[in-house]
């Protein structure tokens, strides 16, 4: 095998430092493109609202909504529910003045947990309406609430 010249030997080396040199921008570019996305899609701080307890159900938590690409996602953390399922639902509203015809199903809550993305919609639709997280006391018994949280303005 033939060794190569100086001259070659340069010419190589300059070469491989530019492809190093242009791989370094287009992964800058590719990382700046990726912020700017989270940042469209409403990549934010979650929020998180009280879930208070309804009918006496000792049935309280927390529920947080964040700005997904798919939609907002909706996670429910409630302390006192047993174990059976308990549908849950985004209403028009507030939970002093509920629309009994759900807007947004859920995931059902199971040992106090649930997590959905609701699809298109957005926090800040959320946010500036009126608008209830409305939790049941069982896929059995759907007109007893055991707890609400509002999550618009009121």
């Amino acid at each position: 095998m033939k060794t190569p010249s100086p001259g070659r030997m340069a010419r190589d080396a300059l070469h491989y430092q530019e492809v190093i040199l242009s791989l370094k921008f287009v992964t800058a570019a590719a990382l700046a493109a990726a912020a700017l996305t989270a940042t469209a899609a409403g990549a934010a701080t979650p929020i998180q609202i009280p879930i208070l307890a309804q009918n006496g159900s000792g049935e309280h938590g927390t529920a947080t909504l964040l700005q997904g690409a798919a939609g907002v996602i909706v996670r429910l953390r409630m302390s006192g529910a047993g174990d059976e399922p308990q549908p849950a639902h985004i209403h028009k509203g507030t939970c002093a003045k509920l629309d009994p015809k759900p807007t947004y199903p859920l995931h059902n809550a199971v040992n106090g947990f649930s997590e959905t993305t609701v699809p298109n919609t957005t926090l800040a639709d959320l946010q500036k309406g009126e608008w209830a997280i409305n939790v049941h006391k069982s896929t059995k018994e759907i007109p007893v609430y055991v707890a609400c949280a509002d999550l618009g303005k009121k």
